[in-house]
């Protein structure tokens, strides 16, 4: 572990420009996947429903007294929730497992919490002071001041546009998921790692990270909103500048070793649980409305 802990510090910005460059290679080709697919998957998805409810299990679990009350209100809750809100739902729990898993691994012998402590202190060793101020200036789209200033823009622009549902959506989503990254930290109680270059200074806990979080709940949010607002054109533009923008406020956060690395994940980790709860119920919001 030592060695790679080294190698990774000694190339840490090529490292993250490699990583960086694959995840917004994944991200523009499975939006592509979806623009071009998604108006087939629709119709496919509940066609597929429909030939299932027709089979004879699906008669036979019919006829059963609970199988057939649970079969009857999966059907309805399905058909109310509609395909985003499922993905949406599914992808909040498979984030929320992946925190509890990295809570799991922060302890004092867990490998995860060795690697995260000799990977800052060789970062303190290796990385130069002009590579530490770039990130000091990278860090800042994920600062609270910033992130606040965002949020109270984008709200008022939605209530200026009379988009009151989604006005109030974003408010609440944004704010709460603010709060629970404080009460998150409160309750880890984990100190950050050493760093004393003077370009950046943290006091609070350290797990989940905050920038890390509040990166993911607003970019992500917005990118939302400006996919739903915007022509097909502008989606993966969109969606690529906003994934890019996320992994370059959380890495920042380990470079400038205010962070250990498991914070930034367990921060992503619990927006995005936080995020596709907040899309999956506004989507059953508004699919109801639309109705």
């Amino acid at each position: 572990m030592t060695e790679l802990v080294d190698f990774i510090a000694r190339h840490a910005v090529s490292v993250l420009l490699i990583v960086a460059f694959v995840w917004l290679l994944i991200t523009a080709a499975f939006w592509h996947v979806v623009q071009r697919y998604e108006p087939r998957l629709r119709p496919l998805a509940s066609q597929t429903w429909r030939k299932w409810s027709a089979t004879s299990l699906a008669h036979r679990l019919r006829r059963l007294p609970i199988a057939g009350s649970l079969a009857g209100r999966t059907m309805t809750v399905l058909r109310r929730l509609g395909l985003y809100a499922i993905i949406g739902f599914a992808f909040a729990a498979g984030a929320l497992v992946s925190f509890f898993e990295l809570a799991d691994e922060i302890g004092v012998d867990e490998s995860l919490a060795q690697f995260d402590e000799q990977l800052a202190a060789a970062l303190g060793r290796h990385l130069s002071y002009e590579t530490l101020r770039v990130f000091s200036v990278v860090t800042m789209l994920g600062d609270r001041e910033v992130l606040i200033v965002i949020a109270t823009l984008v709200a008022v622009a939605l209530l200026l546009m009379r988009r009151w549902v989604l006005a109030g959506a974003w408010v609440v989503a944004t704010a709460a998921g603010g709060l629970l990254n404080v009460l998150l930290k409160e309750l880890f109680e984990r100190p950050r790692p050493l760093h004393d270059h003077g370009l950046v200074t943290e006091t609070s806990f350290s797990f989940p990270s905050g920038h890390a979080s509040g990166s993911m709940l607003i970019y992500s949010l917005l990118g939302y909103l400006i996919v739903r607002h915007t022509p097909k054109a502008w989606h993966i533009p969109t969606a690529v500048a906003m994934v890019a923008i996320i992994i370059f406020v959380g890495s920042s956060r380990v470079i400038l070793q205010v962070h250990y690395f498991s914070d930034v994940l367990a921060g992503y980790a619990s927006a995005a649980a936080w995020v596709a709860l907040c899309i999956a119920g506004l989507e059953v919001i508004l699919r109801r409305g639309v109705r």
